[in-house]
């Protein structure tokens, strides 16, 4: 097998790197890419940061002696979780924080160690994507298995960065992942060979080759992308939120006498109204009380209207539950399909989607944790919904990365979204992830408007799904079996 493997562009498995790094800098150097990454998984992350994390720990494990490799990835992963530890704790308690922090330790401990291995064994211009790969095929396992979706990921340090999120419509979260990955991968080994690391140059210009079409082909399309203009009709929209309540009332008319006058000037005549997730907690009679009030409403106002409610029926079953009602006063629920887990044990989850047809197209329906889960979105993607209507209730604190973390399904799958949450921000994004309204919920009334499209952008993304995440998962396989010791070279980092 090693005769396929051009001796030049890659390490002996037995041959030590030349003036071995010693454990104080680099220790130091696993730590900047630990704090580098904190700043990649903050709740209002900086960019550029998940660029240049790689970077410094990669440098260090490979110019070390071997064996290094794991604990200097479990000192980036463990310093890399610390910016989120204490929104865990304050959402989930001391038990899921710590198992967290815990998974951020193993996944960083084992991408790095993978990465390092794989440069000693194959030719740079594959090597220097086995960090990419491995934790674009991680986000891939984690989207089909974990309860929490894609919320986490480190997909979403790039929102403000719309030209490099374009990639999303693609190939999703692990597409994205990949690409933001990769040049920090590659410093990582050009650094490393400055600092004493057997690697060839030959192959690292290679390498820097295949990296830089990557990117640049990414960027590319992004910028094409946000560069097409979304033609067609918009329709006029408006979100209502206030944090006066800080549970859900159990009295419709105390919540109603809040809401009721401004959903009546806000209501936009043949558009769209939307309330904020558990506004109230009633009956089922009540509940039926309260829609007919929704329903009277969108029939006064020619719009279509949605709002957020938690019904318990005479079994004492709990539904989080979405009622949308339109300008003929017809109406249609919604049941939440993704609870949060602890959160909202006692709630029913629902198993259905909600698409409804309005005279500026088809809208779809989805309450907060919903959109964290990509298949979702692209579930209404593939039935030609053109806006997604979103009550949520947020933390205060994620205000901005929860919003954005939603706004990145529009992207995914192709359509506007409308989110209106208590305790965070309600918004309006178009397709290409832009931001085209927005307001923090406050005591008061908050009430933002604007105009969504209502044109669906299909993706491929929407078409293949997480193909491109599978490929990457395979691609590790590949790597291990192609490696030319199968992962039993003496002594591996």
């Amino acid at each position: 097998m090693s005769t396929l493997i051009p001796p030049a562009d890659r390490i002996e498995a037995g041959a030590p790197t030349s003036n071995a790094l010693p454990l104080s800098p680099a220790l130091a150097m696993a730590a900047m890419s630990g704090c580098l990454l904190a700043l990649s998984y903050g709740l209002h992350p900086l960019w550029p940061a998940a660029w240049l994390a790689p970077a410094p720990v990669l440098a260090a494990a490979i110019a070390g002696p071997r064996g290094r490799a794991w604990t200097l990835g479990a000192v980036m992963g463990l310093i890399g979780g610390t910016s989120t530890f204490g929104y865990y704790l304050f959402v989930m308690g001391w038990v899921p924080a710590v198992m967290i922090t815990a998974l951020h330790v193993l996944l960083w401990a084992g991408a790095v160690r993978f990465a390092t291995s794989m440069t000693r064994r194959l030719p740079l211009a594959a090597a220097v994507f086995a960090l990419p790969a491995f934790l674009a095929g991680i986000e891939t396992l984690v989207l089909a298995l974990s309860p929490h979706g894609s919320a986490g990921s480190l997909a979403y340090s790039q929102m403000e960065a719309l030209a490099v999120i374009q990639v999303a419509a693609l190939g999703g979260v692990p597409a994205l992942v990949f690409v933001v990955l990769a040049p920090g991968a590659w410093l990582g080994l050009a650094v490393g060979r400055l600092m004493g690391a057997a690697l060839p140059g030959r192959g690292l210009a290679v390498a820097a080759v295949l990296v830089g079409a990557v990117v640049a082909a990414s960027l590319g399309f992004g910028v094409w992308r946000l560069g097409e203009s979304e033609t067609g009709p918009r329709v006029a929209v408006a979100m209502l939120a206030s944090d006066r309540f800080a549970r859900s009332p159990e009295d419709w008319s105390r919540v109603w006498a809040v809401y009721g006058p401004a959903a009546e000037r806000a209501a936009p005549a043949g558009g769209i109204l939307v309330l904020p997730e558990k506004i109230a907690l009633l009956t089922t009679v009540e509940a039926q009380a309260a829609a007919a009030q929704i329903a009277d409403l969108a029939r006064r106002r020619s719009a279509t209207v949605l709002v957020g409610l938690e019904v318990r029926d005479l079994g004492g079953v709990y539904r989080n539950q979405a009622v949308l009602a339109g300008p003929d006063g017809r109406i249609a629920l919604y049941d939440k399909q993704h609870l949060v887990p602890g959160r909202e044990a006692r709630d029913l989850a629902g198993h259905a989607d909600l698409l409804w047809r309005t005279p500026a197209g088809r809208v779809g329906v989805a309450i907060c944790k919903d959109m964290h889960f990509p298949d979702l979105g692209r579930s209404y993607g593939g039935q030609g919904a053109a806006v997604m209507l979103v009550p949520a209730w947020d933390f205060v604190r994620d205000a901005w990365l929860s919003d954005r973390l939603t706004a990145l399904r529009g992207v995914e799958s192709g359509y506007a979204i409308v989110r209106a949450t208590r305790e965070g921000i309600s918004s309006l994004s178009d397709s290409r992830g832009r931001i085209l309204a927005e307001g923090m919920s406050s005591p008061g009334m908050t009430v933002v408007t604007g105009l969504a499209p209502t044109t669906p952008a299909p993706t491929l993304y929407g078409r293949v799904g997480d193909l491109f995440g599978w490929l990457c998962v395979a691609a590790c396989v590949g790597m291990i079996a192609l490696s030319p010791y199968a992962g039993r070279g003496k002594g591996e980092g």
